[in-house]
């Protein structure tokens, strides 16, 4: 085992989508051997340089880790009226029943 321990990379100035794989690269950092974090820093250096994207970041990252995936959640909206309209109609079976 070698005596130079590897320490976390800082990168400053960035935008919202690179601090939050910083974030996760950080709590992944925290409990890792030397050389899971060597890995990790190269991971981290590479997506900061734009050389890998998004996607391949955390699959590095996820290397028998929990899965951290972009997904995009859908949100289901309705007006007033047919909020109302289905929320009494919801009430009319309840009631019957």
């Amino acid at each position: 085992m070698s005596d130079i321990r590897v320490e976390k990379l800082v990168f400053d100035g960035s935008d919202f989508k690179f601090n939050v794989a910083y974030k996760a690269y950080s709590e992944a950092f925290d409990g890792a051997d030397d050389e899971r974090r060597e890995s990790l820093n190269e991971a981290i250096t590479k997506l900061h340089g734009e050389e890998i994207s998004y996607p391949e970041f955390y699959d590095a990252l996820n290397k028998g880790d929990q899965a951290h995936r972009f997904h995009r959640s859908q949100i289901n909206t309705s007006r007033k009226f047919a909020y109302r309209a289905a929320e009494r109609k919801a009430e009319r079976i309840k009631r019957h029943k």
